[in-house]
């Protein structure tokens, strides 16, 4: 849904802590995450090449979600485990609200590439690269989420706990089918899009879950 919300994630696993984070994750923390009013979709996924060991996204009706009183509560009055989660084995935390500003396709895929781009213009070279994969029947969906900016206040307990966020301008997605389609996307992009991006990764699905709502 154009101007729906995105909050997207990208963060690497202390070594030797994965079981742990893993039965968080899949015990406490998505459930948890998509109890909340407005939250509609969580999709996690684990890097097959250098960088970001871990990519997820939540879906929500909107932006405002994810400033809402209730999410707020969450992130300031955690679990005793997510307290430990975030502290001990939550790394390179990179964290942004976002507004979908564009999405072309309805299926989701197996694999996702990633390019964080180094400013909100999705013109020029972008633009002719998200249009040269609009006829492909190997790719299930595309989109550009944008930055919102952040309501005022202070940082968030989960955050302070994993010692603070960095952040993104925007990201482009490219979820296809298979892997095969994925790779040469990563080549594409590295190659058309080495002035606008600032990282590029390739992800595969690790679950899915959507709210009861």
């Amino acid at each position: 849904m154009i101007g729906g919300g995105i909050l997207a994630l990208w963060n690497d696993c202390e070594a030797g802590h994965e079981d742990a984070y893993e039965a968080w994750y899949q015990g406490e923390h998505l459930a948890e995450r998509l109890a909340v009013p407005g939250f509609r979709r969580g999709r996690r996924m684990q890097s097959l090449a250098d960088g970001p060991g871990y990519f997820t996204y939540y879906e929500t009706v909107g932006p405002d979600v994810l400033f809402s009183l209730f999410y707020r509560q969450l992130l300031d009055h955690p679990s005793s485990e997510t307290e430990r989660i975030m502290r001990e084995t939550f790394r390179n935390m990179s964290r942004t609200v976002c507004r979908v500003a564009r999405r072309d396709g309805a299926v989701y895929g197996g694999y996702a590439v990633t390019v964080k781009l180094v400013d909100q213009e999705v013109d020029g070279p972008v633009r002719l690269f998200l249009d040269s994969l609009a006829d492909r029947s190997d790719v299930a969906r595309t989109e550009v989420w944008t930055a919102v900016e952040p309501a005022k206040g202070a940082i968030s307990r989960e955050e302070t706990l994993r010692g603070g966020d960095d952040t993104i301008a925007t990201c482009l997605l490219v979820e296809t089918l298979r892997e095969r389609p994925a790779l040469d996307i990563v080549d594409q992009a590295r190659e058309q899009l080495a002035i606008a991006s600032s990282a590029i990764g390739i992800y595969r699905l690790l679950c899915d879950l959507q709210s009861d709502v």
